[in-house]
């Protein structure tokens, strides 16, 4: 009769195969690990990339670092241009001026050249046109000035809105707001976010009146 081997009789693994066990175990668990950690790249495609278009999106995005000015619905001059109001009544204001920038992770320009304003108060909403005019004619909007928030340095002559460059814009809608009445502003540019402002006309109007 044959009798089976004992087990310490058997042979076992060699230093070299326990080895290249565990370079097979190790290299099949990171497969797994990143198959489950790395991007769908498929999916990304289909829905044009999320990362990429929230890049898009706050690339492009409009900020407001110097508040709001309120005039009197006066026929008159301001900041250097001459504005004439359809219903002049200096109780109420008529013409807003306020300075846009690019937000701090803005990418690319701005095209202000083809942007849009949204003006509206109560139950009346009017959208307002860029004109390049000797004189600003109610309702439009123009601009009256072009800076650069970096000492030493100026904007150019284009109407995109580039890096560090301001635009201050004077709107001019067809309706005045008396002390207290709410109405908002939303500039729409061309390409990038809206910036859309909420605003109440203080108790006092002056030559100047400040929103804070």
């Amino acid at each position: 009769m044959q009798t089976r081997p004992s087990p310490q009789n058997e042979p076992g693994l060699t230093g070299l195969e326990i080895v290249i066990l565990l370079f097979i175990l190790v290299l099949a668990v990171g497969y797994i690990g990143y198959g489950e950690l790395s991007p769908d790249t498929s999916d990304t495609r289909k829905s044009g990339g999320m990362l990429h278009n929230e890049m898009v999106a706050t690339g492009n995005l409009l900020s407001n670092p110097g508040g709001l000015y309120g005039f009197p619905a006066v026929d008159g001059t301001i900041d250097g241009m001459p504005v004439r109001f359809r219903t002049q009544d200096p109780r109420a204001l008529g013409a807003y001026e306020i300075t846009v920038q690019p937000f701090m992770m803005t990418t690319g320009a701005i095209d202000m050249g083809h942007a849009s304003v949204i003006w509206a108060s109560r139950n009346h909403s009017e959208t307002l046109s860029l004109v390049h005019t000797p004189e600003l004619i109610c309702p439009n909007w123009t601009i009256t000035r072009k800076a650069n928030f970096i000492p030493l340095q100026g904007a150019d002559q284009d109407i995109l809105l580039e890096g560090s460059e301001q635009f201050t814009l004077l709107i001019c809608p067809v309706e005045n707001t008396a002390p207290y009445q709410k109405f908002s502003i939303t500039i729409v540019p061309a390409n990038g976010g809206a910036l859309p402002l909420s605003f109440v006309v203080p108790a006092k109007i002056t030559k100047v009146t400040k929103f804070a």
